[in-house]
C-alpha cells in the first residue's frame, strides 16, 4: 500500500545520512531530516505505539522532505475497523520553503508538490531559533492525542455504516454537499459516479442489498472525488481540507453526531 501520493525515494535509515547545511542566517537552525524522524519516532515509543509502515521522499536536492507513516499499538488494537488505519504525515525542509509540519488522520493527504492535510490534528512550525525544544513538544502533544481521536474516528466511522439511505437520497446528499461548497463541478460528477460504481469493493460491504446503501458509501464517494487525480495534480491543499471538513460535518450532521 502506498502512503504518499508522491513516490517514495528514501528510506528511514538513509535520511540519517543526509547532510544538515548551514543556518541561512541568525534565526535559522537546521534539523536534520533524521532527527526529525526520530524524534516523530520516539513519541509514538512513549506512548506504546509503533510505526507499521512507512514511506519517505526527499526533493529539491535533498532540501525538501515528505513523510508518511502508519500507526498502531504495539499490544492490542487502536483501531478495531480493517477499513482504515490510523496515519501520521509530515514534512519540512532546510531551504525554508515549507514549514516543520505533522498531520494525523484516517485521511491525510502528502505530496511533493505541498498538498498536505490530515483530518484529526495538524502542526506547523517554523525552523527557527530553540527548534530542537520546540519541535519535540509539539510533536509530543500531537501523537499524545493519537489513542483518544482514533476512539472517536471509529465511532464515528461505525454511525457511517449503521446509515442506510436509498439510491436517490444518497444523490441529494452529493447536490447538498455541492451547494455547501464541498466539490467542484467535476468533483460533484466524480462522486455521483463513485456513489453508483464504487472504485473499490470494500465501500460497499455496508449496503443493505441493492436498494439500501450505507453512510459508509456515501463518505467514501464523496472523499474519492475530492482526491487528487494523480500524483502530480496541482491540488490546492487548503481547499483540500476545507472540502474534507465540509463532508464530515454534513455527515455528522446527518447521522446526528
Amino acid at each position: 500500500m502506498s502512503l504518499l501520493y508522491s513516490p517514495a525515494n528514501i528510506s528511514r535509515n538513509e535520511l540519517s545520512l543526509l547532510p544538515v547545511p548551514e543556518a541561512l542566517g541568525r534565526f535559522h537552525q537546521p534539523l536534520g531530516f533524521g532527527e526529525y524522524v526520530e524524534n516523530i519516532h520516539d513519541s509514538l515509543d512513549v506512548l506504546g505505539l509503533e510505526v507499521r509502515n512507512e514511506e519517505y521522499e526527499v526533493t529539491h536536492d535533498q532540501n525538501r522532505l515528505f513523510g508518511a507513516l502508519e500507526v498502531g499499538l504495539k499490544e492490542g488494537d487502536l483501531i478495531t475497523s480493517d477499513e482504515w488505519n490510523v496515519l501520521v504525515g509530515l514534512r519540512g525542509s532546510h531551504d525554508q520553503s515549507v514549514q516543520r509540519g505533522l498531520v494525523i488522520g484516517s485521511q491525510i493527504l502528502v505530496c511533493s508538490n505541498l498538498c498536505f492535510s490530515g483530518n484529526i490534528a495538524n502542526i506547523n512550525t517554523k525552523q527557527t531559533t530553540n527548534i530542537r525544544d520546540r519541535l519535540p513538544r509539539l510533536i509530543r502533544n500531537a501523537v499524545d492525542q493519537i489513542p483518544e481521536l482514533a476512539h472517536l474516528e471509529e465511532q464515528r466511522f461505525d454511525s457511517y455504516k449503521e446509515l442506510e439511505l436509498k439510491p436517490r437520497a444518497g444523490d441529494a446528499a452529493l447536490v447538498e454537499l455541492y451547494r455547501r461548497g464541498a466539490f467542484t463541478n467535476a468533483q460533484l460528477v466524480r462522486s455521483i459516479h463513485e456513489w453508483e460504481e464504487p472504485s473499490f469493493d470494500a465501500h460497499t460491504q455496508y449496503d443493505a442489498g441493492a436498494v439500501t446503501r450505507s453512510g459508509w458509501r456515501l463518505f467514501n464517494a464523496a472523499t474519492e472525488a475530492l482526491k487528487p487525480a494523480t500524483e502530480t495534480s496541482n491540488a490546492d491543499g487548503n481547499a483540500l481540507t476545507r472540502r474534507t471538513q465540509v463532508v464530515s460535518n454534513f455527515l455528522n450532521e446527518v447521522v446526528g453526531l
